[in-house]
């Protein structure tokens, strides 16, 4: 018996003229199919932390009346078909726009939208038989389809225009025509072209990030003196506050805001070690008082007496500049759309 992820729903594919994305890698599962079958579009693969939920993505004609729509779907009892019975949709969430992709977090179980209807379900103690899938998908389309028009190859944004086959749009699949294609790419380039323009305050942004600094390493001081121990995660929370203080005083987004944001977390943890070591001081010694110096000369004492706690704090630091550096990357301002069957995860994606 083979625990290695594998291909289970090829066979499904074929049988609905569905795109399957076949399984990569050997550790997780991320095997997924993408189509229009019944005038719906459907998507369906695996989500969630370690690829471990089921995630399905139906897509419909724009629906105005939503509490309709979820009232119905709720009323239907071919969804008992589903896990548990389908209980879970008594608490479907009417959500104003969903994530791009299959990897959502924190989700109920069933969330509606305008044009979607979302199913992720997560693994449980049995986990989730990939073999009994196409039959959940079956009963949600069909509940979908007895509420809704379905796509009849017009343009589900214009209305007027033909749209056969479908397109990935940020990962989601929608039927556009080719003028409405050509309109997102227009619009995308010239918000592309609008952000570069936007001034980057990169010394207002410093500024800001500076102050995030100096509270994350208050607060890296303080968990060290009420804990006597230092934290990954804490540096990762520094890193996200100086992030979002750069973000809010610098504006436009830069590789040189990123190298900011990453020098201020790390300076931040540095400071942090110093603050907790002058505390120390003035704790043993009260008629000295807090003095930073001696902190810092406790810090560079402690790199020659113990290494390996100041290399580790200095590790931590690392990874916090890593993760403000990533959250300070130049946020994309066009949707990138793929034709039907690109994989992105082999061919390049092409910029809207």
């Amino acid at each position: 018996m083979s625990f290695l992820p594998k291909n289970e729903w090829l066979n499904w594919a074929r049988e609905w003229a569905l795109t399957h994305y076949p399984q990569k890698g050997w550790l997780y599962r991320n095997e997924h199919v993408v189509g229009l079958h019944g005038g719906v579009l459907v998507q369906a693969g695996w989500g969630g932390e370690k690829n471990a939920c089921l995630v399905v993505r139906l897509r419909y004609p724009r629906t105005a009346n939503l509490e309709n729509l979820r009232n119905a779907l709720v009323a239907d009892t071919a969804l008992d078909a589903l896990p548990g019975k389908g209980a879970g949709r008594a608490k479907m969430t009417i959500v104003k726009s969903a994530p791009s992709g299959l990897r959502l977090v924190s989700r109920p179980e069933f969330a509606l939208e305008e044009t979607a209807l979302l199913w992720m379900r997560r693994p449980g103690l049995g986990g989730i038989k990939p073999q009994n899938v196409p039959a959940w998908v079956d009963a949600l389309v069909g509940a979908v389809r007895r509420v809704t028009p379905g796509f009849d190859g017009h343009c589900e944004q214009c209305v007027t225009g033909s749209a056969r086959q479908y397109v990935m749009v940020d990962d989601v699949p929608m039927m556009l025509c080719g003028s409405c294609q050509q309109r997102l790419r227009s619009e995308g380039e010239m918000a592309e072209r609008a952000y570069d323009m936007t001034d980057a305050r990169r010394f207002q942004g410093a500024t800001f990030a500076a102050v995030g600094a100096t509270l994350g390493a208050i607060a890296w001081a303080g968990f060290a003196a009420l804990t006597d121990r230092i934290s990954g995660a804490a540096a990762i929370g520094i890193g996200a506050l100086v992030a979002w203080a750069y973000r809010r005083g610098a504006g436009r987004l830069d590789g040189a805001g990123r190298l900011i944001g990453g020098a201020f977390t790390l300076i931040s943890v540095v400071l942090g070690q110093v603050l907790y070591y002058a505390w120390q001081v003035s704790r043993i010694k009260p008629g000295i008082g807090f003095r930073l110096d001696l902190g810092w000369k406790v810090y560079l004492v402690s790199w020659t007496r113990q290494p390996g706690l100041e290399a580790v704090a200095l590790l931590f630091g690392l990874v916090g500049a890593w993760f403000a550096f990533r959250v300070l990357q130049r946020p994309r301002q066009h949707k990138v759309i793929r034709e039907a069957g690109e994989d992105p995860r082999e061919a390049g994606r092409r910029a809207a």
